[in-house]
């Protein structure tokens, strides 16, 4: 029994939650590259602090660390930036419609996927109706020859 056709996401739709956890850091990574970047500069500069530590270089472990905390900012920057620029504008770079455009195309939606239901269960309907035809007539096959060849013999006989 398939669902009709509607029940599937458009392909200008991304499901976050269907894809594999590799493309799914892969897509937001392309959406928001500032945020990656600025993760792997802070962990650099976390590293060359611990790797400043070890060596004794106390003055270089603190420029480091400075570092780790401007960088730090500067991501959760860009990751709250990117999350007001893509509540506003679709990954497509569209801005979105206002919520009553919204609801209206929600409500069309809502209603085209209601009419392939519905045309999808009409048609589930005529193809048990046909199958139950089928049935009633193989059923009723060889009784139905057999007594009409013998009222027809019966009617010859009386001429």
């Amino acid at each position: 029994m398939s669902m009709p056709s509607s029940f599937e996401t458009s392909s200008e739709e991304v499901d976050l939650h269907r894809l594999p956890f590799g493309a799914k850091v892969k897509y937001l990574c392309k959406q928001q590259p500032l945020v990656p970047i600025g993760c792997l500069l802070t962990t650099g500069a976390v590293v060359l602090a611990m790797k400043n530590v070890r060596m004794g270089r106390s003055r270089n472990a603190q420029v480091w660390l400075r570092w780790r905390v401007g960088l730090q900012a500067l991501t959760l920057a860009a990751l709250v930036g990117g999350g007001y620029y893509y509540a506003g504008v679709g990954a497509s770079g569209r801005t979105q419609p206002d919520p009553q455009e919204q609801l209206k195309a929600m409500q069309k939606k809502t209603r085209r996927r209601e009419q392939l239901w519905i045309e999808e269960l009409e048609r589930r309907d005529r193809e048990t109706r046909a199958r139950k035809e089928r049935a009633e007539r193989a059923r009723q096959g060889p009784e139905g020859s057999g007594s009409g060849s013998g009222s027809g013999s019966g009617s010859e006989s009386s001429t």
